[in-house]
């Protein structure tokens, strides 16, 4: 059997998703709160308005309102910073353990607080 067609190296996509055992705990975290994130945004999308106040920390009051479907950009940079993250962590997989646990969790951080801005959007709106 050609070296390309055994089991042990055939291609698996899904691999890619699954952080390794000591980093697991922060990712699967991620991965919920982006689930979560999504879904909130979907339930309230056909409720809302269709202009929201999604640049409220802007300066100018002008350019504060957005449409209500720019609302998934939170969830879809959660889901970026979250894949990027676990690209880099399988690239340096080899560095110190802690240091790779505490940038998993800083991964889990930077997702919370995109997901606290999402619901205080959402709960401005609704």
């Amino acid at each position: 059997m050609p070296a390309f067609l055994r089991p042990s190296l055939a291609f698996r996509p899904f691999v890619a998703l699954r952080p390794p055992l000591f980093v697991r705990t922060p990712f699967l975290l991620s991965y919920i709160l982006v689930l979560c994130m999504f879904l909130a945004g979907l339930v309230t999308l056909f409720r809302i308005q269709p202009i929201i106040p999604l640049y409220y920390s802007l300066a100018r009051p002008a350019d504060w309102l957005a449409p209500k479907a720019m609302m998934f950009i939170i969830p879809i940079g959660m889901m970026v910073i979250t894949l990027v993250h676990l690209s880099w962590l399988y690239r340096v997989k080899d560095y110190d353990r802690l240091l790779l646990q505490l940038f998993a969790w800083t991964t889990f951080a930077i997702n919370l607080v995109l997901a606290l801005s999402l619901i205080r959007i959402l709960t401005i709106v609704s």
